[in-house]
């Protein structure tokens, strides 16, 4: 079970964490259904891990979470970063629950 403060920062949106390997991803992903946050296709976060590649980045805009391999051009979103990086914050706040 995710902890109340990471669902609360979670919901505020405009956040992305990087994914490096499938182990980080899971926790991301979890995370995000703890805090109820769909895919933008309105799918549940956890219904697309076994599919998605571990190098990538998770976006929430807007309540929703999209996708973006890191090295590469391809983004589900609109790509402009003004997006706060929360992945050094989140990977901490997981350790010390």
């Amino acid at each position: 079970m995710t902890s109340k403060k990471i669902i609360e920062r979670l919901t505020l949106q405009d956040w992305y964490v990087e994914c490096k390997t499938e182990h980080e991803l899971a926790l991301v992903l979890n995370a995000c259904l703890d805090a109820d946050i769909p895919w933008f296709s309105g799918t549940k976060a956890s219904r697309f891990a076994p599919y998605l590649l571990a190098s990538l980045i998770v976006i929430s805009r807007q309540n929703h979470l999209f996708k973006r391999r890191i090295g590469f051009a391809y983004c589900a979103s609109p790509c402009e970063c003004e997006d706060i990086d929360i992945t050094d914050w989140f990977f901490e706040e997981l350790r010390s629950e």
